[in-house]
């Protein structure tokens, strides 16, 4: 009879909350109409402030409009909605609860013996308190360790406490590093964890646990949720020598561990931070990172700056295609048995699907490389030009060629590990007779070797200046530089010493220099470039600008059945830090025909980063990416990338927990003078079960939420549902989400904008697109004369929701012009909802019908009085 109970505060979670009560929702699914739904009963079973458990009997609900729950599933059920509020006199608090249901006079049924369903726990925190000292958060750390309080970079006002915990590491004795641990010790009252440790020397990946922690490998970060539902976090900080992580003993304890490159004394450093919110409390720690890098290095020149002084690049502004087009990969389309007529072929076969794409990616094996038929890790770089066997135009000639017959490719990139291959140089080729080459000792990793042929870092600034101008000779504006762990793999002392930041800097000034930094940085999430002055220190005033793309998890493997859903959430979860960074997080390639596609697809719109496809030739699903670009007038297309960088909302939640991977991110938006919103939330919400799962979602997870006094619609991508109104002024606004195996959704919350006469509108940019909200630049509102005017970066069917008085079936739009030109009906489509009108226009259409030059996209709605 009952087929599933939800409730929020969840069941098997532990739930924050800033208030003093928190009122629970419970949702009671039933079969069959065979029990009427006011006749189910259900009580709250608590803990109390005592520990004593009682009961609180739930109140079923008559009119949940009233009360912002709104269902967004492409099933009917019938359900039977119950609230109940639990207050507490003091904070902090800590609250465990259970619940059992029953049709009355029925038998009673504990959600835990009818669903398997965990006790749920509610953290009533207390945001007021402000520890003095580290050790009142965690006892008993190494009396040899320095601790002082900090600001974090953040000033006075900050919104957590900051600490650096600091050592002397002893200097290097060649070809071995200086070591360093100490015990910082264990964290006081802490029931959820959230590491991001080095899964391999190339990645690093999420752990989650409770109440006492093991570490699988070399942490960076590590986060403690306290039973007061403050957030302690603490972030292993590396400087230009001494490489610092976190690891655990025996008894769990949390030990910093300084690993020194530097013939001199180094310092290891560990950055604190105690604050009410994970966002908050990750952000104050990497601002107190960044202090520590500037006091480390304070006379170290910035790249972007050094570089940009010297650009021979002739397309140097011409950069929003590579952030901002369609790329297509050659790796899992093409795989590594490449050569130039399957490219060519490639790229004729998506001309010929309508596939416009604006950056093209040569992956590896172009390169000229020695011992044929080897496997990859066993053959080294001979030449900067492309092998003659499979590239007998050379890399000029291929790009001159896909220049003229793809004019709508406006970048060419290559594949190149850091070292030039996976197997390092080799010591016969062309280029070992033009670079001091050396062999150096490394650690088994991916490439199974102990050893192989490098240039020296001496010799790295003229290795790079002289490869990166011959690509740019050659046509190729843009390069994939992988395996830059490598970099972290040295063995010894010196290499690492003489190496690690010379290829670095090398590297990057290369890519400034002749590529305008257009180029991604694969398999680096190595510490010494994670905390690099040009990721750490440098931030960009607008969206892109100076910002490098970096690669954010380990590969798409399309044959791997149980990567899938795992390769969202490592770089949901990964984010969580990575925002942080001077970089544009890349969640790799994808295949649009694959059973995850569209799982896919979406996390890779919600990211904020590059969208890059690696279809087989003729296998592609077109629908699927007319749902990642949009055109532009001049017959190009862009992707949407929202503003902000999407990153998991639920760190303490583990993969193996099988619930919602929650992605939030957000759409600077900037709307007239005086409106008390910014933009529009966005979230990706993706199901990491193989069975179907049902969660409430309340509008606090959405990021840069700002809520008081506004009231919202939100649309669902997937069905297109739009529920109106939910009201950012109450912790009762709740969507109820339904998804099967591999399902997912984006979810919209669009603010309402008040109108004269008591209408509201809701701007939807571009709803075909699945992230459409970021085709929207601006938006001016005339609230007296009801005139909505909309500034947009692409062309589409744009939508525009009204709801509130007038919405009975008489046209409410006076009048829709583009760029000035009157937008006939031909081209508006009018949707009647239960709860207002959408209006639908066919942009791109009406954009042809006009005649109109390449401009601006200006769309003006004047409505009806």
């Amino acid at each position: 009879m009952v087929t599933r109970i939800v409730c929020y505060p969840p069941l098997g979670q532990t739930t924050v909350v800033q208030e003093k009560q928190a009122e629970l929702m419970l949702c009671i699914e039933l079969e069959k109409a065979e029990v009427k739904a006011e006749s189910l009963e259900a009580v709250l079973w608590h803990s109390g402030l005592n520990g004593q458990w009682t009961e609180l009997p739930f109140k079923h609900l008559t009119n949940v409009a009233d009360l912002s729950i709104h269902t967004v599933s492409n099933q009917q059920r019938l359900c039977s909605y119950h609230s109940c509020t639990l207050s507490t006199a003091a904070r902090p608090a800590q609250i465990h609860f259970t619940l059992r249901f029953r049709a009355r006079n029925q038998t009673w049924q504990w959600a835990k013996d009818a669903f398997g369903e965990q006790d749920g726990e509610i953290r009533f925190q207390d945001p007021s308190f402000k520890p003095h000292t580290l050790q009142s958060c965690c006892p008993t750390p190494d009396l040899a360790l320095n601790i002082a309080p900090t600001s974090g970079g953040l000033g006075n006002n900050a919104a957590a406490t900051v600490w650096e915990i600091s050592d002397t590491v002893p200097g290097a004795e060649d070809p071995n590093s200086g070591y360093r641990t100490r015990k910082i010790g264990l964290p006081r009252d802490f029931s959820h964890w959230f590491a991001l440790v080095r899964h391999s020397t190339a990645w690093i990946a999420p752990r989650q646990g409770q109440n006492e922690i093991r570490l699988d490998g070399d942490a960076i970060v590590c986060s403690f949720l306290r039973k007061d539902g403050l957030h302690l976090l603490f972030l292993a900080v590396t400087t230009e020598d001494v490489l610092t992580v976190l690891k655990t003993n025996d008894c769990g304890e949390l030990l910093m561990v300084g690993k020194n490159d530097s013939l001199h004394i180094g310092q290891c450093v560990v950055v604190a931070a105690l604050g009410s919110t994970l966002e908050d409390t990750m952000a104050a720690a990497v601002a107190g990172a960044e202090n520590v890098v500037r006091k480390s290095e304070p006379s170290l020149p910035t790249i972007w700056n050094k570089a940009s002084e010297e650009v021979v690049n002739d397309s140097s502004t011409d950069s929003q295609g590579w952030f901002n087009g369609l790329t297509y990969c050659t790796w899992n389309a093409l795989g590594q048995d490449l050569d130039q007529g399957k490219i060519h072929n490639a790229l004729q076969v998506l001309v010929e699907h309508g596939i416009t794409i604006t950056n093209l990616l040569i992956d590896d094996n172009w390169q000229s490389l020695d011992h044929a038929g080897a496997n990859q890790f066993e053959r080294g770089w001979v030449d900067f030009e492309a092998s003659g066997i499979g590239f007998p135009d050379k890399l000029s000639g291929l790009t001159a060629s896909i220049r003229h017959n793809h004019p709508n490719i406006r970048h060419v990139g290559v594949w190149h590990g850091i070292f030039g291959y996976w197997g390092g140089f080799s010591p016969d080729g062309g280029l070992a007779r033009r670079y001091s080459l050396r062999s150096v000792n490394k650690e088994r990793d991916y490439c199974d070797r102990e050893s192989f042929t490098v240039v020296d870092g001496e010799d790295a600034a003229r290795l790079y200046e002289d490869f990166y101008a011959f690509l740019q000779k050659s046509g190729i504006d843009s390069a994939k530089a992988d395996t830059r762990y490598l970099l972290d793999c040295l063995c010894s002392s010196k290499d690492r010493r003489g190496m690690i930041r010379r290829y670095n800097n090398a590297w990057l000034e290369a890519s400034a220099k002749y590529l305008s930094m257009r180029v991604i940085s694969c398999m680096s999430m190595i510490p010494q470039l994670l905390f690099s002055p040009e990721l750490l220190l440098k931030r960009a005033t607008d969206q892109d600008q100076q910002k490098l793309i970096m690669r954010n998890s380990d590969d798409f493997f399309p044959e791997v059945e149980s990567s899938h859903l795992w390769h969202v959430f490592w770089n949901a979860h990964n984010a969580v830090f990575t925002q942080h960074l001077n970089i544009i997080a890349d969640w790799d390639m994808f295949q649009t025909t694959h059973d995850y596609s569209g799982f896919h697809a979406t996390a890779r719109c919600v990211s904020g980063g590059p969208i890059c496809i690696s279809d087989y030739p003729g296998k592609h699903n077109l629908t699927l990416i007319k749902q990642l670009v949009a055109n532009l007038p001049d017959g190009s297309s862009i992707i949407l990338r929202p503003s902000v960088m999407g990153r998991s909302v639920q760190a303490y939640t583990a993969h193996s927990e099988e619930r919602f991977c929650k992605v939030a991110t957000f759409q600077d938006i900037p709307c007239g003078e005086h409106r008390p919103w910014t933009g529009t939330a966005i979230m990706g919400v993706f199901n990491m079960s193989t069975q179907t799962q049902v969660e409430f979602l309340p509008l606090l997870e959405f990021l840069n939420f700002k809520g008081s006094g506004i009231e919202y619609a939100l649309r669902s991508h997937v069905t297109g549902d739009i529920v109106v109104p939910l009201s950012g002024a109450s912790t009762r606004s709740l969507v109820k989400l339904e998804l099967g195996h591999r399902g997912y959704d984006i979810l919209t919350l669009y603010p309402l904008l008040p109108l004269h006469g008591g209408r509201q509108i809701a701007v939807m940019g571009l709803l075909g697109q699945m992230t459409g909200a970021a085709a929207i630049i601006g938006i001016d509102v005339k609230a007296d004369d009801r005139i909505v005017t909309t500034r947009l970066k692409a062309l589409g069917s744009f939508g525009l929701f009204m709801t509130g008085p007038g919405n009975d079936g008489i046209p409410v739009f006076a009048t829709i012009t583009l760029c000035g030109t009157s937008i006939t009906q031909a081209f508006q489509t009018v949707e009647h909802t239960t709860n207002g009108i959408l209006l639908k226009i066919d942009l791109e259409g009406a954009w042809k019908e006009s005649s109109l030059p390449d401009q601006q996209i200006v769309v003006e709605a004047k409505i009806r009085e």
